[in-house]
């Protein structure tokens, strides 16, 4: 997702070498650069176009932020392609330059939303598992519980996969040691949550069956508020490595200032 910004980044770095003794004239290198910003924007177009689809949260906004990095993406291309033709010109870079920045900012904001929407997507799964979660625990026999189990199950598969993806986005090998935990400690006590409940309906009066269904269900308690937890950490290693790409082009474009 961030290819657009190492590109900007190449080309700006290619900008800030000074001047040249070479003659004036066109810049192969830099008009290749420039191809390869553009050809990168718009791919993160696309993959922004299929997030805004997919996305039941914050559609609206996603939308908007697409548009506006399609918006910034052609400034930058047509000033990227001036400067270019022109690489000696310390206008026409000037100008370059804060088309980069306006690029850099609408694709942090996309980013950024993007990130939002995909832990929204989950928190909204969790909430799902945790209301079929209640309603196994509220079975009142075994043909209920078998019928709420399986609700269940349907809904713990569609938050596996939700969990998963959110996991290997996070940078922080932390957050993700978290989320991998609590990702075990779901299933292996998901299993273990029928037996429990069944033992406690067919023996409703023995203290030791409660006290073991109480725990199982504790157990997938916890997990579930490891997930939720895991999936919106921020942690320092996380902002400083999650977006390479934007600290690069920032770090480049200061440089001009």
């Amino acid at each position: 997702m961030t290819s657009p910004l190492v590109q900007v980044t190449t080309l700006v770095n290619t900008s800030n070498k000074g001047p040249s003794s070479k003659k004036k004239g066109r810049s192969k290198k830099a008009h290749v650069l420039a191809v390869s910003v553009e050809q990168a924007t718009q791919n993160f177009l696309e993959k922004g176009e299929q997030i805004a689809k997919d996305s039941q949260d914050l559609k609206e906004e996603l939308i908007a932020a697409v548009e506006d990095v399609r918006k910034q993406g052609e400034t930058m291309r047509i000033a990227s392609s001036e400067f270019a033709d022109d690489p000696c010109s310390s206008v026409k870079r000037g100008t370059m330059v804060r088309a980069a920045r306006a690029l850099l900012s609408a694709v942090t904001r996309l980013l950024i939303l993007a990130d939002m929407a995909d832990v929204m997507r989950l928190l909204a799964h969790l909430k799902i598992v945790e209301e079929a979660l209640e309603g196994v625990k509220n079975a009142t026999n075994e043909q209920d519980l078998a019928n709420r189990f399986k609700e269940f199950g349907k809904e713990m598969v569609k938050l596996n996969y939700v969990a998963a993806r959110r996991q290997q986005e996070l940078k922080d090998p932390q957050c993700r040691d978290e989320m991998a935990a609590a990702r075990g400690a779901l299933k292996k006590n998901a299993t273990m949550l029928y037996t429990a409940s069944q033992a406690f309906l067919r023996h409703p009066d023995v203290a030791a069956t409660r006290a073991n269904r109480d725990y199982v269900f504790k157990q997938v308690q916890e997990a579930i508020g490891g997930i939720s937890s895991a999936a919106q950490a921020t942690s320092p290693t996380d902002e400083k490595h999650g977006h390479a790409g934007i600290g690069e082009l920032a770090a480049a474009l200061n440089e001009f200032d």
